[in-house]
């Protein structure tokens, strides 16, 4: 049985890590066209030659979720690849920072400066 909580686990830590991608999604098309967004994302999309992947991994007390993210020159953000281990260098997501965010996807959605757009930066570098 306890590979069965173990397949739930992955498959929970999956889905939220899915729910809050779309969360960001949505909060970039909906401010796409509002500053400072509009001037923040679309001087980086500038020096994007082509679509992006960045690693990433979905942890709480220890590594729950590894997978690679692909960032499209029309400002998606999605899965293509899960990983079973994780990469040396990858950006850290806490499941309850992802749980928060999930729960409250109004606000962030709403309100993009609250979510973490650190991870970006290893795309397009410092500001």
């Amino acid at each position: 049985m306890p590979s069965a909580k173990k397949d739930k686990d992955a498959q929970e830590y999956e889905k939220i890590f899915q729910e809050y991608l779309e969360i960001c999604n949505q909060a970039i098309e909906k401010n796409k066209d509002k500053f400072p967004y509009t001037e923040i994302w679309g001087a980086r999309m500038k020096l994007m030659e082509k679509e992006t992947k960045i690693e990433a991994i979905v942890y709480d007390d220890r590594p729950k979720l590894s997978c690679m993210l692909r960032l499209t020159k029309d400002m998606k953000i999605e899965i293509v690849e899960k990983k079973t281990i994780p990469p040396e260098e990858a950006w850290p997501f806490t499941y309850q920072y992802l749980k928060r965010v999930v729960d409250h996807p109004k606000e962030y959605i709403e309100n993009p400066a609250k979510l973490e757009w650190g991870w970006l930066k290893t795309v397009f570098g410092p500001a």
